[in-house]
């Protein structure tokens, strides 16, 4: 028994060793978990300070000087990327969408801050010209207020009722300057000139139809007023214009050109621009590295083309001024016209012809040195001037006077050979001259047959091609028996 109770004794103790062990044990892992814990939280906290030295915080933006209406609008813009950027502050270093979506929001936010503070200026601008009393340069809307603050209020309606955007809002309902100023319209100053010299004409027109004499505006008028024109267009020795309104005609006049419009600028060059290096005129249609050669602020300019445009555009600007100005009715035609002094002039030389050419015929003394029968005066120079060449080989005068003599029989004979059935008979007109009575006469030649020629009276031809003689042939053609008649005299007017 008592060996019994060593053995349980041991066992017991075996046991408490064991136990004793496992709380150890216990412990142990107890302080090794508080150690991970304590290792844990450092270095959570560790990531926790290094989070706060890269957190990303949003930009303030301030809203002085910003219209009320503007700035709480702007405040709601800004709130709202305040809100984002602190929503997402640990995480723009590793996410570039988001990083990207920031520095967006900043740049739209800096354009609108700039655009609305200059908004508000100029509505500030508007109420210190009323303060001033020079309200009357403002325009005004149809209600009878000003239209920079009738504007402003449709751009809060449009914005409240949720009717249009922000944006659309300040487009549909603008308050700048242009748009609210009242504005005298540009007048081109070249109006002016064509109007002073429809005004003021100083040119006469006799239309010989209607009878009636129209005042006209005359040449050297219109070379006066394209010279000044020309004059106030071009670029004078300091590089500008001497009139602000003509430098807008430099560079913006537009023409139309083959049906389309296009800048007096873009039409010079396809025009008239002269290429100093492929020595050709105009042909460009697209201008556009050659455009600063005109523009006298750059340095590209070019002061002989420059100089050459304004000589085009005047042109150009003086045909668009005068081409609607009609000629305007002045009264009838007094006294003798100018057709009637011309047929007049021309009736009173035909009849000094024909009188020195009747005066030739009866002194002179006529030539028959063939025996034709046919008699030329030689008297006057221009019936002596190549018109008698052949006539003492030709046939008589007979063969014409009576048809049916042999000589005349057998020029037809042979005209006819010639000509098998022709049913008109072709000649070669030879010479014009005038037969004893004064009457012009014909030498005609069968053709390719130099020995068989004969004279006709001129009015036995068909085709008269005495335009090709000269006026000296006409002169005979046109000679008629002189009438004694009182020579007129020309009226003066």
């Amino acid at each position: 028994m008592a060996g019994e109770g060593l053995f349980f004794t041991g066992e017991v103790l075996k046991n408490n060793r064991k136990l004793l062990d496992e709380e150890i044990a216990r412990q142990q892992l107890n302080i090794q978990k508080e150690q991970l814990e304590i290792q844990k939280q450092a270095a959570a906290n560790k990531r926790k300070e290094a989070r706060k030295k890269n957190e990303v915080k949003p930009n303030d933006y301030s809203l002085e000087d910003m219209n009320p209406f503007y700035a709480e609008y702007f405040q709601g813009r800004v709130s709202e990327y305040q809100g984002f950027v602190t929503n997402n502050s640990l995480g723009f270093e590793d996410n570039l969408d988001l990083k990207s979506k920031k520095l967006k929001d900043e740049g739209d936010l800096s354009l609108l801050a700039n655009d609305l503070k200059s908004r508000s200026s100029d509505l500030s601008g508007y109420k210190q010209l009323i303060k001033s009393n020079k309200g009357d340069q403002l325009a005004l809307a149809e209600d009878g207020s000003y239209l920079f603050e009738y504007n402003l209020n449709k751009q809060i309606e449009a914005l409240q009722s949720g009717d249009m955007t922000f944006d659309e809002a300040l487009k549909a309902y603008p308050t700048d300057v242009d748009s609210v100023m009242k504005r005298t319209e540009w007048i081109d100053p070249t109006i002016a000139l064509f109007a002073a010299d429809n005004d003021s004409r100083k040119g006469l027109f006799d239309d010989e139809d209607d009878g009636y004499t129209y005042k006209i505006i005359s040449d050297s008028q219109k070379n006066v007023t394209q010279t000044t024109i020309k004059n106030s267009l071009t670029v004078n020795s300091q590089g500008f214009h001497n009139d602000p309104n003509y430098k807008r005609l430099y560079d913006t006049k537009l023409l139309t050109i083959g049906g389309n419009e296009i800048t007096a600028k873009e039409a010079f060059f396809l025009e008239a621009y002269f290429d100093k290096d492929t020595e050709q005129t105009g042909g460009i249609t697209d201008a556009t590295n050659l455009l600063d050669i005109l523009d006298p602020e750059s340095e590209r300019f070019d002061k002989p083309t420059s100089n050459a445009y304004a000589e085009y555009l005047a042109k150009k600007i003086s045909e668009e001024g005068y081409k609607d100005m009609t000629r305007e009715r002045s009264g009838k035609i007094t006294g003798e016209t100018s057709a009637e002094k011309k047929s007049r002039e021309a009736e009173e030389a035909q009849m000094e012809y024909n009188v020195n050419t009747s005066k030739i015929i009866s002194s002179s003394k006529p030539g028959d040195e063939a025996n034709t029968g046919y008699l030329t005066y030689y008297g006057h120079p221009n019936l002596a001037k190549d018109l008698t060449k052949g006539i003492k080989s030709d046939s008589p005068l007979s063969a014409i006077l009576n048809p049916s003599s042999d000589q005349a029989i057998a020029f037809k004979e042979v005209a006819q050979a010639s000509m098998k059935d022709a049913t008109t008979m072709e000649f070669d007109v030879i010479s014009i001259t005038l037969d004893s009575n004064g009457l012009p006469v014909a030498l005609i030649q069968i053709p390719n047959n130099p020995n068989s020629k004969a004279f006709i009276p001129y009015s036995r031809l068909s085709s008269r091609t005495i335009e090709m003689l000269g006026d000296d042939v006409k002169n005979i053609v046109n000679y008629k028996k002189p009438t004694p008649v009182k020579k007129s005299t020309p009226i003066s007017r």
